[in-house]
């Protein structure tokens, strides 16, 4: 079955004829908000760590906890949503997000907030993995570039527009409002929803959930990330142990789903290369974004003494570029195919990268605004094809699976740059200075820029390699 003939009988499924643009916002809503909240809270930590009064490797699992939640339940939430209905568990998702929230907002412990945001990552996870699917399914072919356009930049707006939002709100409010104002925005999103999105009846006939699968892959996912998460900290016999562990489970999880006859995860979907090639370079075009949205502010700052209100202003130019570039992009690629946006995104992406690894301590404001903005534009002009090259290349009872499989390379890339991003800038650090390094060392901009230089290029030359992959893609498809 041709892709234009998959999506059309999607829309032909859709039989309560709903709009498709209110289905779209009402999507675009909860998108905007959990993206958001994975990165709002990071410049509110500070404040937290003081009020709770703990210690800076304890508060920092508010931040890990939510994305390491949300990519641990991706697949199952997918799954479900593909069996019972996509909408069914994006309205879920959207309620036990709210409700994390608004425990959140109520946390006067730091364990009682960490279960809170355990609680927001699921709500997220089983919003984000069916959130293209439903898109998927309420437009045709011919506009699904530019709806989906709108979704990423909607999650790029999220996760840029974080760190700004967060510090105004911090500044003026107690930093318990950095949750508490999801909790109006998801009871809205959550009535809009029961007037606005299509119940497509899902093929689940002979259909039902893996849940040996489950067992297996939702604990050897949290193991496995938690204990690389607490790796940073020192390699511990428990922690090491907890890691045999996890990886034990996943490969336990993989000889179960060759097995069962309705897997989890259809592993034969791998085995297109084009499939693996949209997945790998969207993983790391998000690994990429976890890098400069980490490394911008403390360059801005620390680096060059910008205040953080204006800091968080040049910020700005991130998401603006996303909010100008995201929708274009799709809508170009409706009309001239998906595979060009995505070479020309990558390329623009990993030049705008490589030209903010060589900002200095004397680089102009607008040479600064100019780079930033260039390398937001790449990734801008990469995610939307891509996203319909992920979603068109499956039948659309997986198209659940598409989207959280989708939604788990984004979290996950961008945890992964994060986390790796700081351990390469203070390990260069270190060798820039000759002892260890683990915060900025003051008066010595030269030596933060040191590993900061080394920490671009080779995100620049990651996302090369990405380049690369979908050039290579589009010259054996022609």
């Amino acid at each position: 079955m041709s892709e234009d003939q998959r999506i059309h009988d999607a829309v032909e499924g859709n039989t309560h004829g709903k709009n498709k643009w209110a289905i779209l916002f009402t999507v675009l809503i909860m998108t905007f908000m959990a993206t958001l909240d994975s990165s709002i809270v990071n410049v509110a930590l500070p404040v937290m760590q003081k009020e709770l009064s703990v210690g800076l490797d304890q508060i920092q699992w508010v931040s890990s906890i939510y994305l390491l939640t949300t990519c641990a339940v991706l697949l199952v939430f997918g799954r479900l949503g593909d069996i019972y209905g996509k909408v069914r568990f994006f309205q879920v998702g959207v309620a036990i997000f709210a409700l994390g929230s608004l425990l959140c907002g109520m946390a006067t412990t730091l364990e009682f907030l960490v279960l809170a945001r355990a609680v927001q990552g699921v709500g997220c996870a089983s919003a984000m993995a069916n959130n293209m699917g439903i898109i998927t399914e309420s437009f045709p072919a011919r506009e699904r570039g530019r709806a989906l356009g709108l979704l990423a930049s909607f999650v790029a707006l999220g996760m840029m527009c974080g760190p700004v939002l967060g510090g105004f709100i911090v500044s003026a409010l107690p930093w318990e409002y950095i949750f508490l104002i999801n909790v109006p925005v998801g009871v809205v999103s959550l009535f809009v929803g029961f007037k606005t999105l299509p119940h497509v009846a899902p093929q689940s006939v002979g259909r039902r959930l893996d849940v040996l699968g489950s067992v297996l892959l939702v604990p050897g996912m949290l193991l496995t990330f938690i204990s690389i998460t607490m790796l940073e900290a020192g390699a511990t016999p428990s922690t090491l142990l907890m890691l045999a562990a996890g990886l034990g489970l996943m490969v336990a999880f993989v000889m179960v789903e060759r097995r069962v006859d309705d897997p989890l995860v259809a592993l034969s979907v791998f085995r297109d290369r084009a499939f693996m090639v949209n997945i790998a370079s969207l993983f790391i075009s998000f690994v990429a974004i976890g890098v400069y949205e980490l490394m911008t502010p403390f360059y801005l700052q620390d680096a060059r003494g910008f205040s953080p209100d204006t800091a968080g202003l040049i910020f700005c130019v991130i998401p603006l570029a996303n909010a100008i570039a995201g929708p274009i992009s799709g809508a170009v690629s409706d009309r001239i195919g998906c595979e060009r946006p995505t070479c020309v995104g990558l390329f623009v992406f990993a030049a705008g990268l490589l030209l903010v690894g060589f900002f200095g301590e004397e680089t102009g404001l607008v040479h600064i605004l100019i780079c930033l903005g260039l390398a937001s534009l790449g990734t801008s002009i990469f995610q939307s094809p891509n996203n319909s090259l992920v979603m068109g290349s499956l039948p659309r009872e997986a198209l659940g699976f598409g989207g959280s499989l989708a939604a788990l390379a984004r979290y996950l890339g961008m945890a992964i740059g994060i986390s790796g991003s700081t351990s390469l800038l203070y390990s260069q650090m270190s060798v820039a200075a000759g002892y260890r390094v683990t915060s900025y060392v003051a008066g010595r901009p030269d030596i933060f820029l040191y590993g900061y230089r080394i920490v671009y290029v080779v995100t620049a030359a990651l996302v090369a390699i990405g380049f690369v992959m979908t050039l290579v893609r589009m010259m054996r498809r022609k």
